[in-house]
């Protein structure tokens, strides 16, 4: 799910990636690696991703839009 995913650090199986700005970047430069045959055994839906400079942060900004403030 994707819901509060913006607290929900850290990310990616390994933890490694501290905010989602920094999953959405390596994803990007990953499939560009991918679409250059510079990476292996990777899925299709990997090399399809394609985000140009101006959609990390829109993209980033929407992630974050799905926090919810709990109250009790």
């Amino acid at each position: 799910t994707l819901r509060d995913l913006g607290q929900s650090d850290p990310y990616l199986h390994t933890g490694r990636m501290d905010s989602i700005k920094s999953v959405i970047q390596f994803y990007r430069n990953f499939s560009n690696k991918a679409r250059n045959g510079n990476a292996r055994n990777i899925a299709s839906e990997i090399r399809d991703i394609s985000l140009n400079d101006g959609s990390v942060a829109p993209l980033d900004a929407f992630l974050h839009s799905l926090n919810e403030d709990y109250t009790d």
